[in-house]
């Protein structure tokens, strides 16, 4: 890197780093004059030990948490609280929070104002203590400890809306190490002697900051991973180095930061990216209708007298959550994933997910599209819903792709969290040459018991066309693209996924990021007219791409 490339991508922040340094001699210079307004800022010097030693533990070890500012938050309430009567607030809000979101949940109210419900009841309760402990003349809280509360509330409200959308599993395991991540903040910022090291030595508050940027910047492989890309990197065929794994935080510094521009990202969701790849030629699933406010659920009502055949989706959703797929018209209404339903059942079902409930900031978008019937050449793998195929795509190339088979366990989904099977696909072929299930090396479908490993998937060509199309179209240089074989369209865009998942390396056993590297340095050779064919040719070769 020239040194004109480090300025323009450093320099800011480095100019960042010396105004602290200065900063912090001028007033280690004057510290006793000083002293006592640090001193009275002390909870803000808690705050960033706390938050430095939580960010560090999820970064190295890959906790899933809800959020890192909000454990040091919470741990606030519990300095301020103590312990105790810390743990038992957290308990009590969680309650209200569970308890509110039972009573309202078939009101359908937008989110910002169920989240404004949660906030007066949890905001209620604390009054009610502060009396309670003005009668029995227990030392009453102050204002600051407000804030904590509250961001006590989110915290249940997100854990809430998670078992909404997943079921108990996930979120309770996210909200334990909530909870670990909260004791170990407290654990840190009741430490006065680092405390006051921290206030009284100027010096340390730069160093912070670079230690954040550091742990930011070089840790690659966090512990979890470690463990989660074991099946890969130890496979019985021979090991895969470490190093061609592709990890979460390799993915977004190198590849999403890199390739995505930001001002992309947030402009392409689910609807706005299906309307840019049918206007390029891309093929889609038809839309039926769009419903972006309760007024237009009048649409709806009128579109479900004719019906017959359709899904109902979020545009925010993910993994599958919120998807309602009715399969065709009864007598006394539908027949659909979830059971029979009425026409006033699916009409409740999108006010519900208009509410923000699988997705959105503040609310969401439903799409109502043509139910895609699956190609006959997979029905055997398919014994119910619709399988796809997830595609990696970068710059126009593709570099891994996998199929997802639902299971009677996934409730047809091709989700691989809810229990599908993930297949690794062979790139210069299309087949078949490894599967999974629930962590596990499976060879035969866990329902049908039909063969999974050593099939090809038909239309494999078209497949990685319409996948690197619509990679291209979108304006990600980094994307998942996944796939569907229609019976009458054959392949389908399904949707493009922004931030594409990292299981699918353990579906091939096999690391995404050598592949990834082959596929910057052949495209560094010029821009070339078969990006598919030139990647079959790569897979042939093992990914060894020309220096």
């Amino acid at each position: 890197m020239s040194h004109r490339d480090w300025l323009a991508r450093h320099g800011p922040f480095a100019l960042l780093v010396v105004f602290l340094f200065v900063l912090a001699v001028y007033v280690d210079r004057y510290l006793d004059a000083f002293t006592y307004i640090l001193l009275n800022s002390r909870l803000f010097f808690q705050l960033f030990v706390g938050i430095t030693a939580i960010a560090a533990v999820r970064n190295i070890a890959g906790v899933k948490a809800f959020g890192a500012f909000g454990p040091a938050i919470i741990a606030v309430a519990f300095l301020q609280a103590g312990l105790l009567f810390g743990a038992l607030l957290l308990l009590n809000i969680l309650a209200i929070v569970i308890a509110t979101r039972e009573l309202i949940r078939r009101e359908l109210i937008q989110q910002d104002h169920r989240i404004a419900i949660l906030v007066i009841l949890v905001g209620l309760s604390i009054v009610l203590l502060e009396i309670l402990a003005e009668y029995f003349h227990y030392p009453s809280f102050d204002y600051s400890f407000l804030f904590p509360v509250l961001i006590l509330a989110w915290t249940a409200e997100r854990y809430v809306e998670e078992v909404d959308r997943t079921g108990w599993e996930l979120p309770s395991r996210k909200l334990l190490w909530t909870l670990g991540l909260v004791l170990l903040a407290f654990g840190v910022m009741a430490q006065a002697w680092l405390v006051d090291a921290v206030i009284l030595t100027p010096l340390s508050w730069p160093l912070l900051v670079l230690a954040n940027w550091y742990l930011g910047t070089h840790v690659r492989f966090r512990i979890s991973e470690r463990f989660r890309f074991r099946p890969t990197t130890a496979r019985p065929d021979g090991p895969v180095p470490p190093d061609d794994v592709l990890t979460m935080n390799v993915r977004n510094r190198e590849y999403i930061a890199k390739y995505n521009p930001p001002e992309r990202f947030a402009y392409l969701t689910k609807a706005r990216a299906k309307d840019l790849l049918a206007s390029h030629g891309v093929p889609v699933p038809e839309t039926h209708i769009l419903l972006e406010g309760r007024e237009d659920l009048g649409r709806l009502e009128a579109f479900l007298r004719e019906a017959r055949a359709f899904v109902v989706k979020p545009a925010q959703g993910h993994g599958g959550e919120g998807i309602l797929v009715v399969r065709s018209r009864r007598a006394d209404g539908f027949d659909t994933n979830q059971g029979p339903m009425s026409a006033e059942d699916i009409v409740e079902h999108a006010q519900y997910v208009l509410t923000g409930a699988f997705g959105g900031d503040g609310g969401d978008v439903v799409l109502v599209e043509a139910l895609v019937e699956q190609h006959a050449s997979l029905r055997e793998l398919v014994p119910e819903g619709l399988a796809d195929v997830r595609v990696i795509a970068l710059l126009g190339f593709p570099a891994m792709a996998m199929a997802r088979l639902p299971t009677r366990e996934s409730k047809g989904r091709a989700n691989l969290h809810s229990g599908a099977v993930g297949c690794g696909i062979e790139l210069s072929t299309g087949r078949i040459v490894h599967a999974t299930w629930r962590g596990r090396p499976v060879t035969k479908h866990p329902d049908t018991g039909a063969r999974i490993v050593g099939t090809t998937i038909p239309f494999w060509s078209e497949i990685l066309d319409v996948a690197t199309q619509a990679q291209v179209v979108s304006g990600l240089g980094y994307a998942g693209i996944d796939v569907v074989l229609d019976a009458a369209r054959g392949p389908l865009v399904l949707e493009v996924n922004r931030r594409p998942g990292l299981e699918i390396q353990n579906a091939n056993r096999a690391g995404l990021l050598r592949r990834l590297r082959a596929i910057e340095r052949l495209r560094g050779r010029g821009e070339l007219d078969d990006r598919v064919g030139a990647a079959m040719d790569l897979d042939v070769g093992g990914w060894e791409a020309p220096a």
